[in-house]
């Protein structure tokens, strides 16, 4: 019967362990790259594309790979890690409800103004998305019938049906001039994001300098807030999910049943507006099922997976179906996944396995729009790159690092380009006219050292956590591997590894910490005792 007791340990030791070696070696991975090499995505030799709010410049979305300076890096490395002991040195306490709502404010201020000044407007597919919730909010679904967007991308219609809401919101009170509070509540929904992660870092490690270095960690970083001019559903659909993780957790840690089931309601509506965070349904799905048997409450635990695997599975046909029966157009059948993943292992003119049409959109029409049959042709590219990586490991090598590179290693994620490709409202005022100008190389620098700290940090929480820890301290971490692995084989795009960024840096503080006590605790076993 004892050793029977044990098994569910067992069983969250193996998986805890497991999951720290695999996250350590991606970790370690991702800084020494970090340290070595930086990618870039700027807008070289670029067109001035057409006129209008909706304009975007044609074929720059360059990727361009530069060697770093490595000695240098590194003294910029010990700057920062002597930084954080400096921060935390003397911290003893710190209420993380005070600390969150201090990030809370400060973020969102910061959103504000970079929005304000940036005076960015959407264009290319956030404009589509957003111009049909407009559109859909008078009722008028023309779009449906004059364009094949949403037919061949119906998975969109759940940020589409979002903005709906929000601009019918808004409609209540006064017709709106232009969808800059979209993106000041995109600036809300980051401050939303921190303030959840500084509280599941309170909860998972009680200490007052994870805490502290937390809200550092994410309130230097500039790429989230310059991201948030960029209206396409990555940070409210992050918001929802670091819900569902909040509320997943406190679960798991004992909590009462409704926060299991306000888990599985925030997690449907991160997939909602971006099918991606079924990443993070999976996550949570791991966590549950490690912990199944040691909780004992098969019937609760059952019940919550049940209502989150249901809610996030049918939430984006239940709004697909919605429209088709509001608008009275037959939608069809949109793009099979597959698709995308025989695009994410095939050539491109940007970067490997970024965004090629010829995949996806040309593979659907080819196929005379039958979903069956594109998939059935995806497959078949498939299986042509993976004999291709077999029988040429070198080209699989170089496939799959510069890819990884690629979407990991930009300091900016797209942030910077995405404010200087894309329309106008009105021409920016400082301090955007001079991150999207003369400053854009000191503050893509400046990022550069921020994401190396970051990466090295997260590596050293990862490796630190190689001894017996509760498997639900590795959640943030968790999730990074499983982007990781997701964009290693589907589509490839730097602005798509930010919401994995942002839980490294959260994640970074826990190994910050940790690291400052091991050399902390090294240095006093090295000193000579006293002699009498």
């Amino acid at each position: 019967m004892k050793q029977n007791r044990n098994i569910p340990d067992r069983i969250e030791t193996a998986g805890e362990r497991a999951l720290a070696f695999l996250c350590a070696v991606l970790a370690l991975f991702l800084s020494l790259v970090s340290l070595l090499h930086t990618t870039l995505v700027d807008d070289v030799e670029a067109g001035e594309g057409s006129s209008g709010v909706v304009s975007i410049r044609e074929h720059i979305e360059s990727v361009s790979y530069l060697d770093d300076n490595f000695p240098l890096n590194l003294f910029f490395l010990a700057l920062s890690l002597f930084l954080c002991f400096l921060i935390v040195r003397r911290v003893r306490s710190a209420d993380p409800r005070i600390w969150s709502l201090v990030l809370f404010g400060f973020t969102f201020l910061a959103g504000l103004i970079w929005v304000l000044t940036s005076q960015t407007a959407p264009s290319e597919d956030s404009y589509t998305v957003t111009s049909a919730a407009r559109a859909f909010a008078e009722n008028d679904f023309s779009a449906f019938e004059t364009k094949r967007y949403f037919q061949n991308y119906s998975f969109q219609l759940g940020y589409v049906f979002f903005n709906e809401i929000i601009i019918r919101f808004v409609r209540l009170f006064a017709p709106e001039a232009n969808l800059l509070y979209l993106q000041v509540l995109n600036a809300f929904f980051l401050a939303l994001i921190y303030l959840f992660l500084v509280r599941i870092n309170a909860l998972l490690f009680n200490d007052p300098r994870v805490t502290v270095l937390t809200v550092f960690l994410l309130a230097v970083s500039a790429a989230p807030v310059i991201s948030c001019s960029f209206v396409y559903g990555i940070l409210p659909g992050l918001s929802f999910a670091s819900g569902a993780l909040w509320f997943g957790l406190r679960y798991l840690k004992g909590g009462p049943l409704r926060y299991g089931i306000l888990s599985a309601v925030f997690i449907a509506l991160a997939v909602m507006i971006k099918s991606n965070f079924l990443i993070w349904l999976v996550a949570l799905f791991l966590l549950f099922l490690f912990l199944f048997f040691k909780r004992r409450r098969f019937l609760a635990d059952c019940g919550v997976l049940f209502l989150a695997l249901f809610l996030s599975l049918s939430v984006q046909p239940a709004v697909k179906a919605m429209y088709e029966k509001r608008s009275g157009v037959d939608l069809g059948e949109q793009i099979p996944y597959v698709s995308w993943f025989a695009m994410g292992l095939s050539e491109s003119d940007l970067a490997p396995g970024w965004y090629t049409p010829s995949y996806t959109i040309g593979n659907f029409e080819r196929s005379g729009r039958d979903p069956v049959l594109a998939a059935e042709r995806s497959r078949e590219t498939i299986r042509e790159r993976l004999s291709t990586f077999l029988s040429s490991p070198r080209y699989a090598n170089n496939f799959f690092y510069q890819k990884t590179v690629s979407q990991w290693n930009d300091p900016a994620y797209q942030s910077i380009w995405n404010n200087t490709v894309r329309g106008q409202y009105a021409d920016k005022t400082w301090p955007a006219a001079w991150v999207c100008g003369e400053g854009k190389q000191a503050v893509t620098r400046y990022m550069d050292l921020t994401v190396q700290f970051t990466f090295f940090a997260f590596a050293a929480g990862c490796i630190l956590s190689l001894k017996k820890n509760s498997i639900l301290s590795l959640s943030l971490p968790l999730v990074v591997l499983g982007g990781f692995l997701y964009h290693l084989i589907g589509e490839g795009k730097s602005q798509y590894i930010l919401p994995y960024y942002i839980l490294a840096c959260a994640f970074a503080a826990v190994g910050a910490v940790r690291l400052i006590d091991r050399i902390r605790a090294g240095t006093k076993q090295k000193k000579p005792e006293k002699q009498e």
